[in-house]
């Protein structure tokens, strides 16, 4: 029996929201979209998902394995011919049969805050806010059959700045995105791609995938320390969050409120030193004070509370 081949040129990998709107960006260009069905996008914790289908106009090919590696995917990709590939939002390895049926290859993203190879593996923006870096190196490179170890097509360093959470350096990301894609759409279409090796003089390392328990605060740790883990693993991740009384409090938004105030022996580390009215209240460091701005928690704050100590 003859098998139908479609031949696809521009195909679109992902599941999160950026995918979407990477897709309506450049639509006019896509001819395939490569996502979850529901069922299986169910059984990720996938931060930031998102279903594409109800934007897509152009043909979509739900995939039944986030790891490509079922008979009915290998069938689809083997099947049918492609020309070039893009992945935003599709956060596993392309698997090496996949990526042989690419004439052009498959591309995608990878942060790194001092370059690749450095910072390989999982949530690398995430990581670099928790670490306290100023600045993360936004790379476009081709995938091969290893974690983050393509050639590069393009990178783009992005400043993170004093007030910067993982939604804004998200914000830039996709910005960065867009002009890296817009090129190589143009490079695809001229056939004038050009790419470098990763850097050789930086030594290879690899973030671990972090879960909703790393977002623990440990109120040992400095000022600093404690906004970092904030401002990095907030929306669209689960949070930082506290104990009080063996109840949990998601703390989505902080910042360090002073260094003076509150810098003597009368009060304890985790101790609510001020309720405000607006609904924001300040907490005890080690060597400060941090004013949390917003949250989520069982209780109704109130004076009663200020003395109190987180855990």
């Amino acid at each position: 029996m003859n098998v139908k081949t479609s031949h696809y040129k521009i195909v679109l990998f992902g599941v999160k929201s950026d995918t979407c709107d990477l897709y309506d960006k450049f639509k006019d260009h896509i001819d395939l979209v490569v996502t979850l069905d529901q069922t299986e996008a169910d059984k990720y914790h996938i931060s930031g998902k998102k279903s594409i289908l109800d934007l897509v106009n152009k043909e979509c090919y739900q995939s039944n394995s986030y790891t490509l590696s079922t008979k009915e995917c290998k069938e689809f990709f083997t099947n049918n011919t492609f020309d070039i590939g893009i992945v935003y939002g599709w956060q596993r390895i392309i698997p090496q049969y996949v990526l042989n049926q690419f004439k052009f290859g498959v591309f995608g993203f990878h942060a790194s805050p001092l370059g690749l190879p450095f910072g390989k593996g999982r949530s690398p923006i995430n990581w670099s806010l928790i670490l306290g870096f100023k600045q993360v190196y936004n790379h476009c490179f081709r995938y091969n059959s290893n974690v983050d170890d393509g050639d590069i097509y393009n990178t783009t360093k992005l400043d993170i700045l004093p007030w910067d959470n993982i939604t804004s350096m998200k914000q830039k990301s996709i910005i960065d995105a867009e002009n890296v894609i817009f090129n190589l759409i143009n490079d695809y279409t001229l056939n004038t791609i050009k790419l470098k090796k990763q850097n050789n003089s930086i030594p290879e390392s690899f973030f671990p995938k972090r879960k909703p328990k790393d977002g623990i605060i440990n109120l040992n740790k400095t000022t600093q320390e404690v906004f970092n883990l904030i401002r990095g693993v907030t929306y669209p991740f689960p949070g930082a969050h506290l104990f009080y009384q063996d109840k949990k409090i998601t703390i989505w938004d902080a910042v360090p409120f002073s260094y003076t105030l509150f810098n003597n022996n009368n009060y304890r580390v985790g101790e609510i030193l001020k309720i405000f009215n607006n609904n924001t209240f300040v907490i005890k460091t080690i060597d400060g004070s941090l004013l949390i701005k917003d949250f989520k928690c069982e209780y109704d704050l109130n004076d009663h509370f200020v003395g109190n100590r987180f855990k």
